[in-house]
């Protein structure tokens, strides 16, 4: 009997695995449609730079428009058109408004791979050019974030500018999407960059 149970157990966990695609650690559970973060102080509370990142379903893809403020102005607005496969998210298009440029468009041909999910137990490993022009190395692997009492899975994803010494850290928590940003410094110290406030639904995103 236990020999049974044990197998019926492995078989679950098999079926729930190969279940579950890449979309469901980068997009939020529907209705879910906008996050927003806050960089800590050192102290650990808020301070005046914050983000907002909105996803949108265009049916075959999703426009995700990731908003930085500072003291409620913005500093940075990037609109990614992205298309998923089982284990990759694959930016098709995209928009840009920075200090440096206003509203430019750039196709992205072939896409730009944003993001891998690793297979169990393993960590993968790519590199992209990001939109400002720098190219990160990236290594994804497991873990598990405890969000409001609750274990989830995620998707650690650290990156690394070439010929910079420090690290981005991102996770990735299914049904969530992005939950945390971390700076990791070339001398392995830790600390939080950016922090999960919330997610909601903003029926004008569209």
């Amino acid at each position: 009997m236990k020999t049974t149970i044990l197998a019926i157990a492995v078989c679950l966990t098999s079926l729930t695995t190969q279940a579950q695609t890449i979309k469901d650690f980068f997009v939020p559970t529907s209705p879910k449609n906008k996050a927003t973060f806050y960089t800590p102080s050192k102290t650990g509370g808020r301070t005046d730079m914050t983000r907002t990142i909105y996803y949108v379903d265009k049916g075959g893809s999703y426009d995700i428009t990731d908003a930085k403020m500072f003291s409620g102005n913005p500093t940075a607005i990037q609109t990614k058109t992205v298309t998923f496969t089982d284990n990759e998210v694959k930016m098709t298009k995209s928009v840009s408004t920075t200090m440096m440029e206003t509203n430019k468009q750039r196709t992205h041909n072939p896409p730009t791979i944003l993001l891998k999910m690793p297979a169990q137990g393993k960590t993968v490993t790519w590199s992209y050019t990001q939109i400002s022009g720098d190219a990160l190395k990236c290594t994804a692997s497991w873990t598990t974030l405890n969000v409001d009492g609750k274990d989830l899975k995620t998707i650690k994803v650290e990156q690394e500018i070439e010929g910079f010494g420090a690290k981005t850290i991102e996770y990735y928590v299914q049904g969530i999407g992005l939950y945390k940003t971390d700076m990791k410094g070339s001398d392995g110290k830790v600390q939080a960059f950016e922090k999960f406030d919330q997610l909601s639904h903003d029926p004008t995103a569209k």
